[in-house]
């Protein structure tokens, strides 16, 4: 189990794989960014965007992805979990992209998002890897792509701009591998 300032030394900083990692203090979410899934068997998906998932962290800490164009809207977030609790949460993951096809979540600061999900191929990084799309039904040309990557008891959760690209393997690799020197 990591904490946050441990989490902190952990998350890459710097250039990477075409990619700029800025590291962000303020908090990445606030009290009223608590998401709910229309369909309780999606809540898993939901948890991943909100103040209060069901497993909850130990220690968090986010970075801003900038890409080589200086384009941001794509995060990484670390967080570290009770002993199992990450292990659960991919499974649990797994199970909501195998039932999930349509999802639906709405947040207590008001906003709604309806769309088709579809598991995408795995990364390949880390003790365990998943992948999919969120394809929002107001932009259906559009595909926002989350990558959730575990490291024993903790998960570096990327999510890209709907540009319908995931960050690169080598970027994934080298914080799955911060991750594990961290313990």
């Amino acid at each position: 189990m990591l904490t946050s300032a441990q989490l902190a030394d952990a998350l890459l900083a710097g250039k990477h794989s075409g990619f700029t990692v800025m590291p962000e203090r303020e908090p990445l979410l606030d009290e009223v960014d608590v998401v709910t899934a229309s369909d309780p068997a999606c809540q898993p998906v939901a948890d991943l965007t909100s103040v209060k998932p069901k497993h909850r962290p130990t220690g968090t800490v986010w970075a801003v992805l900038q890409d080589k164009n200086g384009n941001t809207g794509g995060s990484v977030v670390l967080s570290s979990f009770a002993p199992g609790e990450a292990k659960v949460w991919m499974s649990e993951l797994n199970a909501a992209l195998t039932t999930c096809k349509s999802f639906s979540a709405s947040s207590q600061r008001g906003w709604s998002t309806p769309g088709t999900l579809a598991a995408r191929q795995a990364s390949g990084v880390g003790d365990e890897s998943l992948s999919y799309s969120l394809t929002a039904d107001e932009a259906p040309d559009k595909q926002q792509i989350m990558t959730v990557v575990r490291t024993g008891g903790s998960l570096a959760v990327y999510l890209t701009p709907s540009d319908g690209q995931r960050p690169p393997t080598a970027l994934m690799k080298l914080q799955h591998e911060q991750l594990a020197a961290a313990g």
